[in-house]
């Protein structure tokens, strides 16, 4: 990487993974867990019917796609209870029993949010509201355990020290077998690993946040965290909702256009809501062009500058049809060439804000003045 904010960061880039053919049976360790995870999980939020047909599968496409993801070799399923108003978890579970091979697949799933209007403890990261919405995923998903259970985002009211407690009661109880934390502050997550090592309790074993070529703000704090700490990060919305599949662009008043989410229903990605921001607009035409001379889509250049440059130990992808899943399964199995990582990087940056704008060659020469301290991993 060159731009400012990066360069000198430790997630540089993966280098076991570079010149590696990948595939979804490349099987990668889930940060400090002895699970094994395919690069591309597949997101179940679109196996339902109660958010619309922009979000939806029928039950049909959804067994299709289901089984060509695990005949690919995929095992690393990611849903929530609120998915589909809990349709998402449902059908998930139906699934896994039809096939019968729950043993062999990685489930993960998310509580936080309240589906009980007028109750208090209806919602949140309270004891009170985990326990029982751990025990109800567990029902829709016909399973007596959870491999990965997230908290869905900070309520910011919840005592660290009781969601702690409490994950290390329900891994005791084997309801759970291992913890992570969705869209929560860097400093919580690191505070919290702390704490769980200090006690000898179950350790924070993976972070889910948004990530993309369009949104890349885990760059600040929570990919080095994840890297110094040894905690997996799994990236949900990699194709921004579908801006970087190539399928959109930019009339002459600046407006976005085309067919799909982001012009015809609501949106997953605050972060990037200025979708045809002139920085999105010259990002998605370096894309296409580095489409075009590789003979690969938009898409699979997206996936494929994640998860071999970025530090991402898997990215939830979200097909929604049959189609949409094979693209994104060819993702892995080819290199891209240094220079098409370069000016994806170089366009995608984020600013470097204070005080990340200290972390440059300029400042450190400040405190090194010309002698040579090289670090020994």
């Amino acid at each position: 990487m060159t731009d400012a904010l990066s360069k000198d960061l430790p997630f540089d880039t993966i280098e076991s993974n570079q010149n590696t053919i990948e595939s979804l049976t490349t099987y990668r360790l889930l940060g400090n867990t002895g699970l094994r995870v395919s690069p591309l999980a597949f997101g179940a939020g679109t196996f339902g019917g109660e958010w619309g047909d922009a979000w939806s599968s029928s039950k049909e496409q959804a067994k299709r796609i289901f089984s060509r993801y695990i005949e690919a070799g995929g095992n690393f399923f990611d849903t929530s209870d609120i998915y589909q108003n809990g349709q998402s978890e449902v059908w998930l579970g139906e699934l896994l029993k039809q096939a019968g091979n729950r043993d062999r697949m990685v489930i993960s799933t998310k509580g936080t949010q309240n589906q009980f209007a007028g109750d208090p403890n209806g919602g949140g990261n309270g004891s009170k509201h985990i326990v029982k919405a751990v025990d109800a995923s567990l029902k829709r998903l016909g399973t007596d355990y959870i491999d990965l259970y997230f908290l869905h985002q900070w309520d910011m009211r919840t005592p660290l020290e009781e969601v702690l407690y409490t994950f290390e009661r329900l891994v005791q109880q084997g309801k759970i077998l291992h913890y992570g934390l969705s869209n929560f502050p860097a400093w919580y997550v690191a505070k919290m690993q702390t704490i769980a090592e200090k006690n000898h309790f179950s350790p924070v074993s993976a972070i889910q946040n948004q990530y993309s070529l369009a949104a890349r703000h885990s760059d600040y704090e929570h990919l080095p965290m994840c890297k110094a700490l040894n905690i997996g990060f799994t990236a949900w919305s990699p194709l921004a909702n579908g801006l970087l599949t190539g399928k959109y662009q930019v009339d002459a008043q600046g407006k976005l256009t085309g067919s799909g989410r982001l012009t015809e229903t609501w949106t997953t990605d605050p972060s990037v809501a200025n979708l045809a921001s002139e920085k999105n607009v010259k990002l998605i035409a370096e894309l296409l062009k580095i489409a075009q001379v590789t003979g690969r889509s938009p898409s699979q250049i997206a996936l494929n500058w994640m998860l071999k440059h970025q530090g991402v130990t898997s990215a939830i992808i979200g097909a929604r049809k049959l189609e949409q899943l094979e693209d994104n399964l060819l993702a892995l199995e080819f290199h891209l060439d240094s220079e098409h990582v370069e000016s994806l990087n170089r366009l995608s940056a984020m600013e470097p804000i204070s005080p990340y704008s200290y972390h440059t060659d300029a400042m450190q020469e400040l405190i090194h003045t010309g002698t040579r301290v090289e670090t020994m991993v």
